[in-house]
């Protein structure tokens, strides 16, 4: 097909973002075939940590700047296009439909889960955004029976001025107040998923989340809250727990939209495998299980997570909680920990004091603080009384010791294979 790329003809594309990751490749390859570019070149924040003012000494009459999502665009100085609004400008051209999910928690087992029914059905689908993949890699293959199914963050979200066709909110909790600059800062920035959105489009929400409730009774388009007292059975698929529950009744809203039966959605969520790091069960040694929910990265998933984990699997014996401090509050999370009687806790910096400061008094749990997860995985195998759970999951984002969660639960896989069994 040949793209409408006018904008970016004969132009020469400076790239800011931060880390060489996917994004990048995607737009490099998208514009160095398509584009009639003069030149690409990229700028990686992590390699300079001066302020871009530098960035209006290039010549505006010769220069488009692209910015990924890791760079708020409060610091950019200059106009900029993002991966993902060059995504949307073009996919109207091939007229491939979009789903876009968003929401604090659930997003990329729900756009996997959604993705995975849709290909069930015999659909033509492209699972991508923050889940790891560019779009704009597979742009040259849709076409109308195409659907993208999208995982879209707040970063993402908050350069939007474009809805997908189908939108999905799953929830909204406190996080990423550091980038945004406040919690309306970052909720406003999950608005954009379905603010831009015709009356043809659709937005999908739980109504248990007043915001989204407001959302809704503002929408342009059509608006479906899922009902939780739906019957959804998950006794014979991998996922469990009532979060997990609620994010297959949204995968299952979105795949009614295409006219695909219960039948077939049944079948493919009880064949649908997990994402790595999500409620992972990783292995049992000497008679204690270790789960890794390394996604869980604030108070709210890692709470839902431990309930699930200690309906399907019994008692828990250690968590591995803790990370960077993001302001987040831990009472509820600590008063269920001490209901769960768990009696052994890893503590990582640097919301260590923060956590204890939120235990209830009567719980005195046995504590080891460490910045190594290789220690805490060997303190955890020998607290945690047999015939328990040990579960990762840190209730804080990873930053403070790890440069994401992937890597922190590598790490806590790697010292499992480790101990002696």
């Amino acid at each position: 097909m040949k793209w409408q790329l006018d904008q970016f003809r004969g132009k020469d594309i400076v790239f800011v973002g931060a880390g060489k990751g996917r994004a990048l490749a995607g737009v490099q390859a998208f514009l160095s075939a398509h584009g009639n570019i003069n030149s690409f070149a990229a700028i990686d924040k992590q390699d300079n940590d001066n302020p871009l003012e530098f960035l209006t000494s290039y010549d505006a009459g010769k220069t488009v700047f692209i910015k990924n999502e890791a760079v708020p665009g409060s610091e950019m100085p200059v106009s900029y296009y993002t991966p993902l609004q060059l995504f949307f400008e073009l996919v109207g051209q091939c007229d491939a439909v979009t789903v876009g999910i968003t929401g604090t928690k659930g997003k990329s087992t729900t756009a996997a889960l959604t993705a995975h029914i849709l290909q069930s059905a015999g659909k033509d689908v492209v699972l991508a955004g923050n889940i790891g993949q560019s779009p704009l890699s597979s742009l040259d293959k849709a076409n109308t029976d195409t659907i993208f199914v999208l995982e879209l963050s707040s970063y993402q979200l908050s350069d939007l001025a474009i809805s997908p066709h189908i939108s999905a909110c799953l929830n909204l909790y406190n996080d990423h107040t550091d980038w945004h600059g406040s919690l309306d800062g970052y909720w406003e920035a999950k608005h954009n998923i379905m603010r831009y959105a015709s009356a043809e489009d659709i937005f999908i929400y739980n109504p248990d989340f007043p915001e989204l409730k407001k959302w809704a009774t503002t929408a342009n388009c059509k608006t479906i809250a899922i009902d939780k007292s739906t019957p959804l059975d998950l006794s014979h698929a991998q996922l469990f727990g009532e979060h997990n529950r609620l994010n297959a009744l949204v995968a299952r809203e979105i795949a009614h939209q295409f006219d695909i039966s219960d039948h077939i959605i049944s079948g493919a969520i009880d064949s649908f495998t997990p994402l790595k790091h999500r409620m992972q069960l990783v292995a049992t040694v000497n008679k204690r299980t270790y789960i890794d929910d390394g996604i869980g990265m604030t108070p709210e998933s890692t709470l839902a997570s431990l309930t699930a984990i200690s309906q399907k699997y019994g008692h828990i014996g250690c968590v591995l909680l803790g990370g960077q401090d993001r302001n987040y509050h831990y009472k509820n999370l600590m008063t269920a920990i001490a209901k769960l009687q768990v009696p052994a806790l890893v503590l990582f910096p640097d919301t260590a004091q923060k956590m204890k400061e939120a235990f209830p008094a009567t719980y005195t749990p046995h504590i080891l603080e460490t910045t190594s997860m290789e220690t805490a995985v060997k303190w955890a195998s020998r607290q945690a009384p047999i015939h328990t759970t040990i579960v990762l999951s840190t209730a804080a984002p990873s930053y403070s010791l790890w440069k994401d969660f992937e890597e922190k639960g590598d790490q806590f896989q790697r010292a499992i294979s480790r101990l002696t069994s």
